[in-house]
C-alpha cells in the first residue's frame, strides 16, 4: 500500500483514494501507522506496529541467524593439502616399518642358515667352496691377520727394517710376526737335499733369520752367506752348512761389510773349508751364460736400485733351454719367481763370481 502525507488523499494498489486523517478530535496530530503486507526479497511479511525497532515478539518480519564462514577458498584448499600430506606421510612410514621387517627376517634367515651350514676346512670362508680355493683363502687370510698383529705390537720391534720386510715380502710375514718371542738361535736345515739341486733359501727362515749378523737379524743382512749355503748344499749334497753356520764363518773372517753383507773376497780366499773354490770374471751375458753350467753356480753382488733398493746378493743356479737364467734371490721370493736375460743380470753387478765343488775345478782360477 502506498500513502500520503498530511491528511492528503493517497490510493492504494487498486487506485482507489483512501482518506487518511492528520487530526484527531482533540486537535492531535495522529501517529501514522503502517500496517499491511511487505514484499521483500526474502517474500511476503506483515509489518509491524512501527517503522523502527526489532520486529520479534511485534508482529514485523523475523531476522534469521546464521553462521559466517570466514575461511577463504585457498585456506580451504591449505587445509585439504595439508591432510594429503599427512596421509603420504602416514603411508611411508608403514612401508618404512614393513620393509624393516622384511629385512630383519631375511637377516635372521641367514644368520640361522650361516649357524647351521659352515666351510668344514674354514669357517672363514663361505660354505660351498672347495677344498682348494678355502685353502688358498685360508693362507691369505692367515697373512693378513698377523700383518695386523705386526701393526699392532710395532713397538716391540727394536729394529724397523722387520716391519719393512713384512710390507714388501709377504712370505716373511710369518717369521716378523714371531720375531718378538722368537728364540733367538739357529736351527739345523733338516730338509733332504739333492747334490746337483740347489735348494731354495731365504734371509727370514725361522731356522735362521733371528740370528745376528752385521748387528742386525740375519734376515734383512744375511743375502751373502744364505746365497752362498745354496751353492754349498747344491754342490756337496750336504744340508749340514746353513745361512747361520755360513754367517758366522764370515763374520770369524772378518769379511762382513756394510752394504751387501758379505764381501766378495770372502769367496775368493775362504771356500777351502767348505770344500769350494770360486773363480771370478767380469760380469758380461757372455762370460755368465758360460761359466753357468750343471756343476758351477754363479753368485752376484748387485748393486742398489738394480734387482731391489738394496745392495745384495744373489745366485745364479742354471741357464734355461731359451737361454734365461733361473735366480734365487734370498730377500725377494718375487725376484726368484721368473726367470732373467742373462744382460739385465749382468749388468747388475761388475763380477761374477763363478762357485764349483773343489775337486771338480782347478780352484781360485779367475779368468777375464
Amino acid at each position: 500500500m502506498a500513502y500520503g502525507d498530511r491528511g492528503k488523499l493517497s490510493h492504494t494498489d487498486s487506485g482507489r483514494p483512501v482518506n487518511l486523517p492528520s487530526h484527531n478530535q482533540y486537535g492531535t496530530r495522529l501517529r501514522t501507522t503502517l500496517e499491511g503486507t511487505y514484499h521483500g526479497p526474502r517474500g511476503t511479511a506483515k509489518r509491524g506496529n512501527g517503522l523502527r525497532g526489532p520486529s520479534r515478539g511485534r508482529g514485523g518480519y523475523p531476522l534469521r541467524e546464521r553462521n559466517i564462514n570466514f575461511q577463504s577458498g585457498r585456506a580451504r584448499k591449505v587445509s585439504d593439502n595439508r591432510r594429503l600430506l599427512i596421509l603420504a606421510a602416514l603411508a611411508l612410514v608403514l612401508v618404512i616399518l614393513i620393509v624393516v621387517g622384511i629385512s630383519s627376517c631375511m637377516r635372521g634367515s641367514a644368520a640361522n642358515q650361516d649357524t647351521t651350514s659352515t666351510n668344514p676346512v674354514d669357517t672363514r670362508v663361505a660354505s660351498g667352496v672347495d677344498e682348494e680355493l678355502t685353502g688358498e683363502f685360508a693362507v691369505e687370510l692367515n697373512r693378513y691377520e698377523k700383518l695386523a698383529s705386526i701393526a699392532a705390537n710395532a713397538d716391540k720391534y727394536s729394529d724397523q727394517g722387520l716391519l719393512e720386510l713384512a710390507l714388501s715380502e709377504p712370505d716373511a710375514i710369518d717369521f716378523v710376526a714371531a720375531y718378538p718371542d722368537a728364540e733367538k738361535d739357529a736351527q739345523p736345515y733338516g730338509d733332504a737335499v739333492t747334490k746337483g739341486a740347489a735348494p731354495e733359501l731365504y734371509c727370514w727362515d725361522a731356522r735362521w733369520g733371528s740370528v745376528t749378523y752385521v748387528g742386525r737379524p740375519l734376515a734383512l743382512t744375511g743375502s751373502g752367506p744364505t746365497a752362498l749355503s745354496m751353492a754349498y748344499m747344491g754342490l756337496t749334497g750336504k744340508n749340514d752348512r746353513t745361512p747361520a753356520d755360513i754367517a758366522e764363518l764370515v763374520t770369524t773372517a772378518e769379511k762382513t761389510n756394510e752394504t751387501s753383507g758379505m764381501s766378495g773376497s770372502f769367496l775368493e780366499e775362504s771356500l777351502a773349508d767348505l770344500g769350494l773354490s770360486c773363480s771370478t770374471s767380469t760380469s758380461n751375458a757372455d762370460n755368465l751364460s758360460q761359466v753357468l753350467d750343471t756343476d758351477t753356480y754363479v753368485l752376484l753382488e748387485t748393486t742398489a736400485g738394480s734387482l731391489t733398493d738394496t745392495a745384495h746378493w744373489v745366485i745364479a743356479v742354471s741357464e734355461n733351454e731359451d737361454g734365461s737364467i733361473a735366480v734365487f734371490d734370498p730377500t725377494s721370493s718375487q725376484i726368484s719367481a721368473h726367470p732373467w736375460d742373462p744382460a739385465t743380470l749382468a749388468s747388475c753387478t761388475t763380477t761374477l763370481y763363478a762357485v764349483s765343488a773343489a775337486d771338480a775345478s782347478g780352484g781360485g782360477e779367475t779368468s777375464e
